[in-house]
């Protein structure tokens, strides 16, 4: 179909329909989940700079894309090994799905892990400023973070030469699921709850306090966790959101944005023997990367 920007036409479009209907059970989340995230106004701003996060990396995406084609291209110049796509041809569709989404989730949690560590932290500490965690939270990534899931997906999407239609339905599901568990729901799953990652499962994992740090890294699947040994039983914890303990604001959009740079420069004059203003140390990288 010949693109148009008529109204009509557009919404005959199966991937705008999709779009939309993303974006429109994600707020109905975010608002049904979160009314107790948005009764202030630190609330209010602190969802505004999520959603100017999300329209700052909408922006920047066909350069994130151009950087995408690029480590494509470099992927197949360097001939590395993938599995064969012929692989997949007799498998079901919903299997497809529930593979890619496992595959995804793994990825997700390794990413997630480095992104706790020292040099990934300043990265992710914006994702974790948010002091009134809601599904709007979810939104809330730096740019960089956006580059580093990227290609943590083409290395292992790539690899397993999973159909496009299968890996984009996985991600779907994972969008949907990031909204439900940034929603400030008390919801544990019970018996289910090392199936698929609750509220409470992720909301710890936001909690400002010694304990949460590094805990609870998976996306949907706690198992991951319980593998690679960060999991935790969450609790009631009387503790607040964010980072603020770490020296990260929770609604300077600009600050946050720059956040990154400025502490990496911190962490190189340091090891280069400079010695700029003390900053805070992020709470508890994990020590491996």
């Amino acid at each position: 179909m010949e693109f148009s920007l008529d109204p009509m036409r557009l919404w005959e479009l199966r991937s705008f329909q999709v779009i939309v209907a993303t974006a429109a059970v994600t707020l109905l989340i975010a608002l049904v989940g979160g009314y107790r995230a948005w009764v202030s106004r630190n609330a209010l701003a602190n969802s505004g700079v999520s959603v100017l996060f999300w329209f700052s990396n909408l922006v920047l995406t066909p350069w994130l894309a151009l950087a995408t084609a690029g480590v494509l291209m470099a992927y197949n110049a360097l001939g590395l090994p993938r599995l064969s796509p012929s692989i997949w041809h007799d498998v079901p569709f919903p299997l497809l799905v529930l593979i890619a989404f496992v595959a995804k989730e793994f990825w997700l949690y390794w990413s997630h892990r480095w992104l706790h560590s020292r040099w990934g932290w300043p990265i992710h500490a914006i994702h974790h400023s948010d002091t009134h965690v809601n599904g709007l939270t979810q939104w809330r990534i730096h740019l960089l973070e956006a580059v580093v899931m990227r290609l943590f997906a083409l290395v292992m999407i790539g690899w397993m030469g999973l159909p496009p239609a299968a890996a984009a339905a996985s991600t779907l599901a994972v969008l949907l699921h990031s909204a439900y568990v940034h929603s400030p729901l008390d919801w544990d799953h019970g018996p289910l709850r090392m199936v698929i990652a609750s509220p409470r499962f992720h909301r710890w994992h936001h909690l400002d306090a010694e304990p949460a740090y590094n805990t609870n890294l998976a996306n949907a699947l706690p198992l991951y966790d319980w593998l690679f040994g960060t999991y935790r039983a969450p609790h009631q914890l009387d503790a607040p959101m964010g980072a603020r303990s770490a020296g990260v604001p929770d609604n300077d959009f600009v600050a946050l944005w720059f956040y990154p740079f400025r502490e990496w420069a911190r962490m190189i004059g340091e090891a280069a023997g400079v010695r700029p203003r003390p900053a805070a140390a992020p709470p508890g990288p994990l020590e491996e990367a």
